[in-house]
């Protein structure tokens, strides 16, 4: 029997995979600045747990901060340790868990369905723009995806293979340890509720005896508890903090933070998958209908987490868009699945099905093109720095992609339609990095007004800004800052210095018009500008 070609073995799938996430997770992780907000907030914290040595109480802007568990923290300041305070060493953990799911969603599909989907499954997982996009970025819910990932990768390999349970099943514990310091409860509770779903629905609840469960908790405890009970010892506070208010009052309060109606996740969902979420629902009837009847208990498996993670965050009041990415393995899984059979068991129904799931955005996209060049935004280079042939080109370069993926459908050449959609998601990310990220750069960070204001103020010196504070001066300039909430507090702020500065935004600035005579611009980047009440040469 002669060899397989190399592009059919498991050699050439692991290397396509691995180019892959080396290309949309590293390809230039540190030109751009990091982001306000979120971003920085967390860059800054891994940044204090260097240079402050503590390392058990994460602090932000020099006070203490319980919002979220250490682990990504952790992760991001051994990088600053190797590499040094940049943006390349904030993002390469996220990069890094990011690859690591990856493989971990080919390594489950493929005891699951084999090495084909497997490859199709990781592939979806890869180039899936939410998925790009928060494993370039300093969050906390990659590093939750992963070790989920892994948890019930360990269990699903236990469950099916009896002489790799033992170590499997304890090795999970571990992750579920991990998932835990990742995100909090959040990181046991979901892959419980899948595993005991997914019993039930097996009629073997009985299973659970073989689960390792006594040394198991001893592991999951040894793992995670450390880290919360040093917490609860130093500042008895914050295990009430984090638990009720963070955790269940998140889930349970109407007064959250992110209060979000229950469907908010369904186009979350749809963007957040795309290209690939244009299948979902076909993939996900296919796979309700089939259950086990084609491809057994793994079927059964990513349906149970893709469903439990869903709902499980629809029913919270607090929403986030990243909050279900632990659901995109599983999604994944399903829209690999579809793939298989389109390739190997094809019929007249199922290409009817992918046809019309795809023809509804290739039909949008010239439209949205023409009304793109009949009515042009016209403050498009002004606020975004973006010019119009730039748009207008990625526009076509979309349509290009998009009628070529249908004709290669509608004649029944489904590897190069599969390949034409992973073609796709890649070159857009490459465009889109390459020329529009970095226009954006000034827009979604504050890396150069931070260190133009760095040196003109004396050393130990607050950073003050009105009404929003913009994270990336902390992280630029180790610096404290002060927040103005209130035009008054600003006029007692302006009288009571003989030379300050501070941080508006620039819609901010103009509220308070009144106070322009006594203050002037001294720096502008993006919409946010310095002013003083001096005259300051940069």
């Amino acid at each position: 029997m002669p060899d397989q070609p190399f592009w059919k073995k498991e050699t050439f799938f692991v290397i396509t995979l691995i180019v892959t996430c080396l290309i949309l997770f590293f390809f230039n992780l540190g030109a751009l600045p990091i982001k306000d907000i979120d971003e920085a907030m967390h860059a800054a914290t891994s940044k204090d747990m260097v240079l402050s040595g503590d390392w058990v109480t994460p602090r932000f802007n020099g006070e203490n901060f319980y919002d979220k568990t250490p682990l990504y923290n952790w992760l991001a300041a051994i990088s600053f340790l190797l590499f040094g305070f940049s943006e390349f060493a904030a993002r390469l953990p996220a990069a890094l868990l990011g690859s690591g799911c990856v493989m971990l969603t080919y390594w489950l599909a493929r005891s699951m369905f084999g090495p084909v989907v497997a490859f199709l499954s990781a592939l979806v997982l890869a180039t899936s723009a939410e998925y790009i996009v928060l494993s370039r970025v300093v969050v906390h819910d990659i590093s939750l995806a992963f070790f989920v990932t892994l948890a019930l990768t360990l269990f699903f390999v236990g469950y099916k293979n009896e002489k790799q349970r033992k170590p499997a099943f304890l090795f999970g514990y571990a992750a579920l340890g991990f998932a835990v310091l990742a995100k909090g409860p959040v990181g046991v509770v979901l892959p419980m509720m899948i595993i005991g779903l997914f019993l039930i629905c097996k009629k073997q609840l009985r299973f659970l005896k073989k689960m390792q469960i006594g040394w198991g908790q001893f592991i999951f405890l040894a793992v995670a508890a450390p880290w919360y009970i040093l917490m609860s010892l130093r500042k008895p506070d914050s295990s009430e903090y984090f638990f009720l208010k963070q955790n269940i009052g998140s889930f349970l309060s109407q007064q959250s933070r992110h209060p979000k109606p229950f469907y908010y996740y369904i186009p979350v969902l749809m963007g957040g998958l795309f290209p690939w979420s244009l299948f979902l629902p076909l993939a996900l009837f296919r796979a309700i209908r089939a259950k086990a009847a084609l491809h057994g208990d793994g079927l059964i498996f990513a349906l149970i987490w893709f469903g439990v993670v869903f709902i499980f965050f629809s029913m919270a009041t607090s929403k986030l868009g990243t909050y279900i990415l632990p659901l995109f393995p599983a999604a994944s899984m399903l829209v690999g699945v579809l793939w298989y059979d389109l390739l190997y068991a094809s019929n007249r129904v199922l290409h009817k099905g992918v046809f019309y799931s795809y023809l509804p955005f290739a039909a949008m996209v010239p439209p949205a093109l023409g009304y793109l060049l009949l009515f042009p935004p016209g403050a498009l280079t002004t606020d975004t720095g973006l010019s119009m042939r730039l748009v207008v080109f990625l526009a076509v370069w979309v349509l290009g992609c998009a009628l070529l993926s249908i004709g290669l459908v509608t004649i029944k050449k489904y590897k190069a339609f599969i390949g034409s959609i992973a073609g796709m998601a890649v070159t857009l990310f490459l465009l889109v990095w390459i020329y529009i990220a970095p226009l954006l750069g000034p827009l979604i960070s504050s890396k150069e007004l931070a260190l133009k204001l760095d040196k003109l103020m004396d050393p130990g010196e607050s950073i003050t800004f009105y009404l929003k504070d913009r994270a990336s001066f902390l992280f630029y300039t180790d610096r404290r800052a002060e927040m103005l909430e209130n035009a008054k507090q600003l006029m007692e702020y302006l009288d009571n210095r003989k030379k300050v500065y501070c941080v508006f935004k620039y819609y901010d600035w103009e509220d308070v018009a009144n106070l322009h005579d006594t203050m002037q611009i001294v720096a502008k980047v993006g919409y946010k500008l310095i002013v003083s009440n001096t005259k300051t040469v940069f």
